[in-house]
């Protein structure tokens, strides 16, 4: 085969053997270290970013057993000042001993009391419930009245003036009613 630019990468020699060109090599060749660098390359960036995530790990850890160590040693502390304290309670209850003791009688003597207290707030509960219910049929009441009040009136002024239309005299009783509704809120 001649050389050119021409030339076939592969071609037969025989039924049986296949002869790869120079050029056909390079190819590969290049293709191949292409790969290879890029490979190296993603490894190495997986590689720092194991070591950084490692060395992250590391800092997280190293401050997660001083706060472990920091929290035993309170833990600690707190269970010797229970101690302690449970100590002086139980020697404020042995000093304080006869004067905290109520007997059961006192203590049924106090439940009754309550008892008592308990029935009463809820009679008076009961109690302003009922007033409650009479103040706001009251109130309804007085609102319908006051409706009734002011039509009356109207009314009457309206009637005064017809009167005074027709004749021009009021009777007294319709003189001496105030024409202003301030007298009916």
């Amino acid at each position: 085969m001649a050389k050119g630019t021409n030339a076939p990468f592969i071609s037969s020699a025989g039924r049986d053997h296949v002869i790869l060109s120079k050029q056909f090599m390079v190819v590969i060749s290049v293709l191949l270290l292409c790969g290879g660098i890029i490979f190296v390359r993603i490894e190495q960036g997986q590689v720092k970013r194991s070591l950084l995530n490692k060395n992250h790990i590391k800092t997280q850890n190293a401050a997660l057993e001083t706060k472990n160590e920091e929290l035993t040693s309170i833990k600690k502390q707190l269970a010797s000042d229970e101690e302690e304290l449970t100590k002086m309670y139980e020697k404020w209850l042995a000093d304080d001993g006869d004067k905290l003791r109520l007997t059961k009688s006192t203590i049924l003597d106090l439940r009754e009391k309550i008892q008592k207290v308990r029935s009463g707030q809820n009679s008076v509960n009961d109690a302003l419930g009922d007033k409650e219910e009479g103040l706001v049929l009251k109130e309804q009441m007085l609102a319908d009245l006051h409706v009734q009040l002011r039509t009356k009136n109207d009314m009457m002024k309206s009637m005064k003036r017809q009167i005074k239309k027709l004749n021009g005299t009021l009777p007294t009783l319709l003189e001496e009613q105030p024409d202003d509704d301030d007298w009916a809120w």
